[in-house]
């Protein structure tokens, strides 16, 4: 009974870590508009930015670790290993407000909006 107790306890930890793409956008109320996105530290510098349909954001990784640029709900997927940068091109893309995370650090969120 009480390792049912434990493992209940640690699932219920852990449940809230375990969103989907359908997860909420980070809030975000003063998105900038930006030419380029830093992801460094564990964070995406800035990390509320609006951005037009069809528009290229240059994305480059400062840090020492790689990461990712991932945008739920469309098929921006774009890996930076340290030191590198990208583009990323919002043509396909609704226009909305679409969470980003990193897929490496779950904790590394930012919000763009495409209009």
């Amino acid at each position: 009974m009480r390792i049912a107790r434990v493992a209940l306890l640690a699932l219920v930890a852990i449940l809230p870590a375990c969103e989907g793409d359908d997860a909420p956008p980070k809030a975000c109320t003063d998105p900038v508009a930006a030419a380029k996105i830093e992801l460094a530290d564990f964070a995406f510098e800035p990390d509320c930015v609006s951005v037009g349909t069809g528009s290229t954001i240059e994305l480059e990784n400062t840090g020492d670790a790689p990461h990712t640029f991932t945008m739920a709900g469309t098929d921006l997927d774009v890996k930076l290993d340290p030191g590198t940068s990208d583009e990323v091109t919002f043509g396909t893309v609704d226009p909305g407000s679409y969470s980003v995370t990193c897929t490496f650090h779950p904790q590394m969120e930012a919000t763009v909006t495409v209009s």
